[in-house]
């Protein structure tokens, strides 16, 4: 995608609820494969997904053992896939008319076919989840393909913004999908104590909704969040957000309303401003 925020913004960011509520659904096979077959962390890393660009999808890490299978689900057609070592799709199942049920058991006879014996018992996250008719054996909706598009433009554009922050700093964590929320980040820690925990940090990221926004948005949030007013206006695109947490907020529809164009540059001036003026405010 030469300009992956025209397309992130084909479809109305409010129109893309349902859309976005189904593939966070879909996603949660990911953080179970992370969950059952990856090595656990204390961060609960193992659990998240990152953005494929190539393969289009959310990817878990590794399984352990010994062959490092994958799980993806591919986000413009809602497609199910073990990955191989060279990124081959070794069994696909399409989610449209298959039930959340019906996904997990295609996953655990999937990987009793590769790795022999019975289907294994796939571990399920147990964080609450918004709701939604799949959680209850509705099948996956067929048809969503433009909203799953913008939503596939929006995780990529977003994902290549994220990856240009933490190639420039040395303090930047990897760029992870975290499949609670279902935002796309990295964190950046700006001081630590003594013993290595952080005590300051800057979360940089983009979600799909949530956090008291129904849309997809990016968000800079400094930690320990400053008193509300304290935090530098945005010259550009942007504003404050300060009901529930603190941090520097871009929405969707607002990238909607510029200029074709000039969507790109918006979203990219924002998040360097943002940065900046959240990390002034920690240091």
């Amino acid at each position: 995608m030469n300009n992956p925020w025209i397309a992130a913004t084909s479809v109305a960011p409010s129109d893309l609820g349902d859309a976005t509520l189904q593939l966070h659904w879909a996603t949660q096979l990911v953080a179970s494969a992370g969950q059952t077959f990856v090595e656990p962390r204390p961060d609960d890393s193992h659990r998240s997904m990152t953005w494929s660009p190539g393969l289009r999808s959310f990817v878990s890490d590794p399984f352990a053992g010994p062959y490092p299978f994958r799980l993806a689900v591919r986000a413009a057609d809602l497609t199910l896939f073990l990955v191989g070592r060279e990124d081959d799709e070794l069994g696909v199942l399409p989610l449209a008319g298959k039930t959340l049920d019906e996904a997990y058991a295609w996953f655990a006879v999937g990987m009793a076919t590769y790795l022999g014996g019975a289907p294994p018992t796939i571990e399920r996250p147990e964080y609450d989840m918004p709701e939604h008719p799949v959680m209850d054996s509705a099948p996956f909706s067929a048809g969503m393909t433009d909203e799953l598009t913008a939503l596939e433009a929006m995780f990529s554009g977003a994902g290549a913004l994220l990856d240009g922050v933490v190639s420039s700093r040395e303090d930047a964590s990897p760029v992870r999908v975290w499949p609670h929320y279902f935002d796309i980040a990295t964190l950046i820690t700006i001081e630590q104590d003594a013993n290595g925990k952080a005590t300051k940090t800057l979360g940089i990221g983009f979600a799909p909704m949530g956090g008291g926004y129904s849309e997809w948005y990016g968000y800079v949030s400094p930690w320990p969040w400053p008193e509300a007013g304290t935090l530098p206006g945005l010259e550009g695109a942007g504003f404050g957000h300060t009901d529930g947490w603190t941090g520097a907020v871009l929405p969707g529809a607002d990238v909607a309303a510029a200029e074709s164009g000039q969507r790109a540059e918006l979203v990219e001036q924002y998040l360097a401003e943002a940065i900046d003026k959240a990390i002034s405010v920690l240091v």
